[in-house]
């Protein structure tokens, strides 16, 4: 686990998924160095998800999301959020990331917000396996 500021971030209970914890207003400095830590944990996979816990979210600022556009390109390709605990406010600030990420990279990106930390691992083991599905049929 890392802390940036007051957030923390940390490789998940699999190894292709970022666990985000975020409080408070994410600045330009975190978005980087959140960025930095994913280019250096996920570095050679062909894929990643992210999942955690929006529920003391702040204001996501313009220049934090500037920097999706800027370092999108240094992660693997994000297949798949889940956030749990996320209030409605969070839910548009992230729909608001969602679609810089998506548009800086192309992705389809599938987003999902529910309640608890157990709805959000099995949501995350149903993408994990349509994921696995579309890879045997290539």
């Amino acid at each position: 686990m890392q802390r940036i500021g007051k957030h923390t971030v940390r490789v998940g209970e699999h190894e292709d998924t970022l666990d985000l914890t975020l409080r408070g207003d994410v600045t330009a400095d975190d978005a980087k160095q959140i960025f930095d830590f994913m280019a250096a944990r996920f570095a050679g996979r062909s894929y990643m998800l992210v999942t955690g816990d929006m529920s003391e979210l702040g204001h996501v600022v313009a220049e934090a999301r500037k920097m999706i556009v800027t370092y999108a390109r240094r992660i693997p390709p994000i297949r798949g959020l889940v956030y749990h605990r996320a209030s409605f406010t969070a839910k548009v600030l992230t729909e608001l990331v969602i679609r810089a990420y998506a548009l800086a990279t192309g992705a389809d990106l599938p987003v999902h917000f529910v309640k608890d930390e157990a709805e959000a691992g099995a949501w995350l083991a149903r993408r994990r396996a349509q994921l696995a599905g579309a890879a045997q049929h290539r």
